[in-house]
C-alpha cells in the first residue's frame, strides 16, 4: 500500500453518500486505500440481507421525515442522523487489512483522550458500551470496511425507531438497545465532527505511513446512476412476504429468520432473513430448503428442529 486517499463528503442525503461510496469501490486501485467520511440525516440503514419492516418502524420514521436505506454489505441495522460520524476504508482486495483499518480507529480515539477496545464479530466499545458498529463486503477485486462513530446521536430517536431482536438483545444480556450504547460526547464533552475527523486523517496517515491526499475529481453522471439504485424503493423495502411460519435462531455469526410455506408436511416456498456479516453466507439458501420435508407426525416441535437443523448446516 503507498497511497492513501481521501474524501469527506458535504451532503446529508444518505442515497448519495452510498452512491460515492460504491463509486469508490468501483474506482479504488492497487496500492491505494481511500479513507470516506460521511454523515447523513435522520434515517435507518438495514443490511442486504434484512426484512425492513422486522428491522424498523418503517411508518413512523417516514412520518417524521426520516427514510430507510439499504446497504451493500451484511450486519444489521443502524439510526443515523447528523451527530453520528460514518467512515469506510475501501481498497483492492489484496490491501485489504481489517486490523490496520481497525487500529486508525483505535489510535484516532486514542489520540483524543478516549480508550475504546474491539469486542465481538464487529463493535466498538466503551466500558462494555457500544458507540460503533461495523460492517464489510468483500468483492473479487476490491473491498469496503464501513461503520458507525456515534459522537451525539439522539437516543430517543434510536430507540423508536430500530426494532431489535430479543434474541439479541438476550445475547448482550442488555434489555434494551438504549441501555447498551454510549456516545463519544459523554465521555469527551468538547468532542466535536472537525475534531474526531482531523484525528482519524491523522491516524491513517500514521499507520499506513503515508500522507492523505484529498480527492479532487470525481464523475457526477455515474453516481447519479449510482444514487437512483440505491434510492429505489424496491432495492430499500425488499419484497413483502406473508408466510404462515417463521423460525429464528442466534448463533455466533449473528442472527437468522426462515420463513416459510408448507403444504402436505413439505417446505414449498422460504425466504432467509439474516445479520450475518457475510452478505453471501445464504445465498441460495432459501432454495435448498424448498422441496425438505419437515417431520413425519408434523408437530410444530418437530417442524421447528428441523427448520432450526437446517439453519446449522451453514453455521461455520
Amino acid at each position: 500500500m503507498n497511497r492513501l486517499s481521501l474524501y469527506i463528503s458535504d451532503s446529508f442525503d444518505v442515497f448519495r453518500n452510498q452512491a460515492l461510496e460504491s463509486y469508490f469501490l468501483s474506482e479504488v486501485r492497487e496500492g491505494e486505500v481511500i479513507l470516506y467520511l460521511w454523515r447523513n440525516e435522520n434515517m435507518v440503514v438495514i443490511g442486504k440481507n434484512q426484512d425492513a419492516y422486522s428491522e424498523c418502524d418503517v411508518k413512523t420514521l417516514e412520518e417524521e421525515n426520516g427514510c430507510l436505506a439499504r446497504r451493500i454489505s451484511g450486519g444489521g441495522a443502524v439510526y443515523h442522523d447528523t451527530g453520528n460520524l460514518n467512515f469506510t476504508f475501501l481498497s483492492s482486495a489484496e490491501d485489504f487489512d481489517v486490523g490496520r483499518q481497525d487500529d486508525v480507529l483505535l489510535k484516532a480515539l486514542r489520540d483524543l483522550g478516549i480508550w475504546a477496545e474491539k469486542n465481538g464479530r464487529n463493535d466498538l466499545l466503551i466500558d462494555g458500551r457500544k458507540f460503533s458498529g461495523h460492517a464489510y463486503h468483500k468483492g473479487k477485486k476490491a473491498c469496503l470496511h464501513h461503520g458507525t462513530l456515534m459522537l451525539e446521536v439522539d437516543e430517543e430517536k434510536l430507540s423508536k425507531y430500530l426494532h431489535v431482536s430479543k434474541l439479541k438483545l438476550r445475547s448482550k444480556n442488555v434489555s434494551s438497545v438504549k441501555s447498551r450504547i454510549i456516545n463519544l460526547k459523554s465521555v469527551k464533552e468538547d468532542l466535536d465532527v472537525a475534531m474526531l475527523q482531523e484525528a482519524l486523517i491523522k491516524a491513517a496517515e500514521a499507520v499506513y505511513e503515508v500522507p492523505a491526499s484529498r480527492i479532487a475529481k470525481i464523475d457526477e453522471e455515474k453516481i447519479e446512476g449510482l444514487r437512483k439504485k440505491f434510492a429505489d424503493p424496491s432495492w430499500r423495502y425488499g419484497k413483502t412476504y406473508e408466510f404462515p411460519y417463521v423460525k429464528e435462531g442466534r448463533f455466533d455469526w449473528g442472527t437468522v429468520k426462515v420463513c416459510f410455506a408448507v403444504k402436505e408436511d413439505v417446505i414449498e416456498d422460504a425466504v432467509i432473513y439474516s445479520d450475518a456479516l457475510d452478505e453471501t453466507l445464504f445465498d441460495g439458501f432459501a432454495k435448498r430448503l424448498i422441496g425438505k420435508k419437515l417431520s413425519e407426525a408434523g408437530s410444530e416441535k418437530e417442524e421447528e428442529r428441523e427448520v432450526i437443523s437446517l439453519m446449522k448446516e451453514v453455521e461455520l
